[in-house]
C-alpha cells in the first residue's frame, strides 16, 4: 500500500468515499489517508459475516445434540447458507422443519434472511438505520452468542454500514472482481518472473477473456 498512498497523496485527487470490507488495517488506512472520504462498508462483506455467524451456530448445534438428530443435520451446511429464495419448494419446507427443530440454528437462519431483507427493502439511510437498530435488539433477545456478536460489529460499523444507501449501493465488488482476474492470470501462467510484463498484461486484463486460457 505504500507506494498507492504516495501516488494518492501526489495525485491531488478529492476523493469523497472509499468502499471496503472491515479489515481494521483498511480502516485504520482510510482514516489516516483520507480523512474526509466516508467509509462505506461493502454489504456482500457484511451478509458473509452473517453467514459465518450462522455457520457457527450450527456447527455447535451439531456437537450438543445426539446421533439421532445429528442425522437431521446432516449434510444440510448449505441448506442454511443460501438465499432462502433460491431454495426449491421442498428444500425450503426442510429448512422450515429444522429451523422449528433447532431453536438456535432457526433463529440464526431467520436473522440472516431478516438482516438480507433490510438490504433489499430500506430505500433510504433513515430507514436502514432504523431497521438494522431494530434486527440488533432482536438478535440480542435470541440470547444466541453468535447473534449478539453479530448485533456488536453491526453498531459498531454503523456509518459505515448506512454509508451504503447513502450512495446508491456503493460496494467495492468491481475491484473484488478484477482482483480474482489477477489470481486468474497468475493461475494461468504460473506465476510470472518478469514484472514489467506481468503489469502490462493486467492492463490488458478488462478486455481479456478469462474464461479462455492465455
Amino acid at each position: 500500500m505504500t507506494s498507492f498512498t504516495s501516488r494518492l497523496k501526489h495525485s491531488g485527487a478529492k476523493i469523497e468515499t472509499v468502499a471496503m470490507d472491515m479489515s481494521k488495517s483498511y480502516i485504520s488506512w482510510a482514516k489516516k489517508n483520507l480523512p474526509e472520504a466516508r467509509i462505506v462498508f461493502d454489504h456482500f462483506h457484511l451478509i458473509k459475516m452473517m453467514n459465518e455467524k450462522l455457520d457457527k451456530v450450527r456447527r455447535k448445534t451439531a456437537a450438543l445434540i445426539d446421533d439421532e438428530h445429528k442425522k437431521l443435520l446432516k449434510n444440510q451446511r448449505f441448506l442454511f447458507l443460501r438465499n432462502v429464495e433460491d431454495l426449491e419448494p421442498d428444500a425450503r419446507q426442510l429448512l422450515d422443519n429444522l429451523r422449528k427443530v433447532f431453536k438456535d440454528l432457526g433463529d440464526a437462519s431467520m436473522m440472516k434472511e431478516a438482516l438480507r431483507s433490510i438490504y433489499k427493502e430500506a430505500g433510504n439511510e433513515f430507514q436502514a438505520e432504523a431497521a438494522l437498530k431494530n434486527w440488533c435488539s432482536i438478535a440480542r433477545k435470541t440470547q444466541v452468542k453468535e447473534l449478539g456478536d453479530m448485533a456488536l460489529c453491526v453498531e459498531n460499523h454503523l456509518n459505515g454500514i448506512l454509508a451504503y444507501w447513502t450512495y446508491n449501493g456503493l460496494s467495492n465488488a468491481s475491484m473484488e472482481g478484477f482482483n480474482n482476474k489477477i489470481r486468474w492470470l497468475i493461475r494461468q501462467t504460473y506465476g510470472y518472473h518478469d514484472e514489467e510484463y506481468f503489469h502490462l498484461k493486467i492492463f490488458d486484463l478488462p478486455k481479456m477473456n478469462t474464461k479462455l486460457k492465455l
